[in-house]
């Protein structure tokens, strides 16, 4: 069995390749089971529960209609963790033990597995703003209030591309592939490309896919700067006060 991991990194145009996979779903099924982050859900809740991942991943693959011949997409960006904050020392500081558990799970089925990890990536300064404006719209118990240099200093002290070599130190014996977003404009089928060329599908069907637009482009920060002076100064209001922000802001897209 034939398996691509795709576990993040959180911003790095993961949501437009889910959305690419869930349009081309019809002509993916074919060759490849597709799991996004919907249908993996128990297994995310036991990641961010910081147990029983592999029990919650064998439970998974076993609800699935599997044989060896089967291949499988699998993309998901919290199966590493929670989305950054700067609250531990490295961004993902469990994803190789999250990975290791993950991995468990398929050496279970009874049938070898040839599991390929693929993290996609992108510069850091861009990762760090987009973590940072993504904090700042949302609702929390303890509202974000990090202006961007303190959020960097936070989140920067172990950076992406050193969070990917932990991963590969991390797991000597896996294939590990990785893209930069910056790649993906050069790419017919933009973060969609990855999955479809470990299909290796004749050229007749891949003329078949369709690129989708993408998700979730950032806004100038301004915006980000309106949500945070909301977030300093919390009131019974302020949540209305934001939702009607995160509409202006839809409608600014």
């Amino acid at each position: 069995m034939r398996v691509l991991l795709h576990p993040g990194f959180h911003k790095t145009a993961t949501t437009t390749a889910q959305d690419f996979l869930h349009e081309n779903r019809k002509l993916i099924w074919p060759h490849a089971a597709l799991v996004l982050p919907a249908r993996i859900r128990p297994v995310t809740e036991a990641v961010f529960a910081g147990t029983g991942v592999t029990a919650a991943m064998t439970a998974f693959l076993r609800g699935l209609d599997l044989t060896p011949r089967r291949t499988i997409l699998i993309s998901g960006e919290n199966l590493l963790g929670r989305m950054p904050r700067g609250l531990t020392e490295a961004p993902y500081p469990d994803a190789v033990a999250n990975l290791r558990a993950l991995l468990a799970a398929f050496e279970g089925l009874g049938w070898p597995c040839e599991v390929t990890l693929y993290l996609s990536t992108r510069d850091q300064a861009g990762w760090e703003e987009s973590l940072w404006a993504h904090h700042a719209r949302k609702d929390r118990d303890e509202p974000f209030t990090d202006d961007l240099a303190t959020f960097r200093a936070r989140v920067g002290r172990v950076s992406l591309a050193e969070q990917l070599d932990r991963i590969r130190a991390g797991l000597p014996g896996l294939r590990i592939l990785s893209h930069d977003i910056a790649e993906f404009a050069a790419m017919p089928l933009g973060p969609g490309q990855p999955f479809v060329d470990f299909l290796a599908l004749p050229e007749a069907q891949l003329r078949a896919f369709r690129p989708v637009a993408a998700r979730n482009a950032s806004l100038p920060r301004e915006m980000t700067e309106r949500f945070l002076a909301l977030n300093r100064d919390w009131s019974a209001d302020t949540p209305a006060a934001k939702r009607a922000l995160r509409q202006a802001e839809g409608d600014a897209r």
